[in-house]
């Protein structure tokens, strides 16, 4: 048996992986390295050229890396979160852990679970989307939308 080498990929800066690590093709013929113990992750084109170099904190190690597309869909409901500020007004809090199709949240309020109408919405920013309202209604309830307006999720009913 022998084994012969088809192809090297250098990293600019001198990585020493001790451990783990991996290298995928990709589906463009390019190929993607995760360095392993040493926690850089890059891209690389079939001649050898860097496209894409990243890395995790120092302190950090990835035994497998892999590029695909990917879209996450929690089993687990959106979250809610209120606070009350001066004047009467509140804060709103959404979240939805994982859930990558979120464009916008509409907030719905009420003065009972049954009589819950759309208040407010913002679009998400980040892990956590916070929505202000100048009043505090009893009820309350947050659903992530799509990019095309579609309920995603809905939480549970808050209540003040």
């Amino acid at each position: 048996m022998t084994a012969g080498l088809v192809a090297s990929f250098v990293h600019p800066k001198p990585l020493v992986a001790a451990s783990q690590g991996n290298f995928q093709a990709l589906a463009n013929g390019n190929w993607f390295v995760g360095w392993g113990q040493t926690p850089f992750f890059s891209e690389f084109e079939p001649g050898g050229q860097l496209r894409f170099d990243a890395h995790l904190p120092t302190a950090y190690q990835s035994y497998t890396v892999l590029k695909f597309p990917w879209s996450g869909d929690p089993a687990q409901r959106p979250t809610i979160a209120a606070r009350s500020r001066a004047h009467g007004r509140l804060v709103v809090y959404a979240s939805w852990n994982g859930a990558t199709a979120v464009a916008r949240w509409r907030l719905l309020a009420g003065s009972s679970p049954r009589a819950l109408a759309p208040v407010a919405s913002a679009s998400r920013s980040g892990f956590e989307t916070t929505i202000p309202l100048a009043h505090a209604p009893r009820y309350l309830v947050v659903q992530a939308l799509s990019a095309g307006g579609q309920v995603l999720g809905t939480s549970a009913t808050a209540h003040r």
